[in-house]
């Protein structure tokens, strides 16, 4: 059972945030945009993994150490840079801090395979960036149509931190030998992540799992995300959309009421306990400087 204290919190912090929309198996696509579009303040799923792409701080701060390597280290740099890709997408930070590394790279005396190596990556990045960029690479024009086939449920396609939207009926310009990290996205889905080529990536038979299972007469979430459960409704139809954990819910905002005659005093305790442990206390603060 949550503590009283963790369940004020979570009620606190997500009465100010704004609600995370999943669009049930079953639901109108054109409906659930629609939706979306009458009601700004509230986010799609898919937008919210989008946002989660952009924000990779400890991998960009990984990156950019590799910056100081000398030339007899780049293998060392090449195999930190695969294995961090490897682990999550490239952030738009990231891929443009690696266009100008790879360059550099490029300048050094290496063995030709690493060479050949440092230079596929360049061409990658530098697709990413702008795909009409000329490169020094072989380039492979590709159609999204059978990875729509293959994968109904998607809304969009990340390369990397690149969002390409399945509404587009367009080609990507990709590298054939590079490894990009590919994630596909969705409203009504769990996004399925894959690190490998393209041709690779049409070969795997991805199993999404569906966020919700069930019906407007009842249901059930698979979502794991606690906070991210309390923020989420899931929308069958217009006139029926329901908190993804409203049972639950309930029994929480329902026993806070009843138990409110000690609940905040406890709080209050709580926060006095921490006032008075840091009494007699020398706290020093230090202002970071601006120099």
């Amino acid at each position: 059972m949550k503590t009283p204290l963790m369940i004020l919190i979570l009620l606190l912090a997500t009465s100010t945030k704004a609600q995370v929309l999943i669009q049930a198996p079953s639901a109108s696509p054109a409906e659930f945009k629609k939706f979306l579009q009458e009601n700004p303040t509230t986010r799609s799923y898919g937008d919210v993994q989008i946002e989660k792409l952009q924000q990779a701080p400890e991998q960009e701060q990984q990156m950019f150490s590799l910056a100081d390597l000398s030339p007899t280290e780049i293998p060392q740099g090449l195999e930190t840079l695969n294995r961090l890709n490897q682990q999550s997408a490239l952030s738009a930070l990231s891929l443009q801090f690696l266009l100008d590394l790879t360059l550099k790279w490029q300048s050094g005396k290496t063995s030709p395979q690493i060479e050949s190596s440092v230079k596929t990556l360049h061409c990658k990045f530098s697709l990413l960036q702008d795909e009409s960029s000329p490169t020094a690479c072989r380039v492979e024009s590709v159609s999204l149509e059978n990875l729509k086939k293959l994968n109904p449920w998607m809304k969009a396609l990340a390369v990397e931190s690149q969002i390409i939207p399945l509404e587009e009926n367009r080609h990507l310009r990709l590298v054939p030998e590079a490894a990009y990290h590919f994630t596909l996205i969705s409203d009504s889905h769990t996004a399925v992540s894959f690190y490998g080529t393209f041709a690779q990536l049409l070969q795997q038979a991805n199993h999404a799992q569906a966020l919700v299972e069930g019906g407007c007469g009842g249901f059930q979430s698979q979502i794991d995300d606690i906070s991210l459960s309390l923020q989420a409704r899931v929308f069958f139809t217009p006139s029926c959309v329901q908190a993804t954990n409203q049972a639950d819910e309930e029994t929480e905002k329902s026993w806070v009421q009843r138990n409110k005659k000690w609940l905040i005093p406890t709080a209050a305790i709580l926060v006095g306990g921490g006032i008075y442990a840091l009494k007699d206390k020398k706290v020093i603060i230090d202002k970071p400087s601006f120099k």
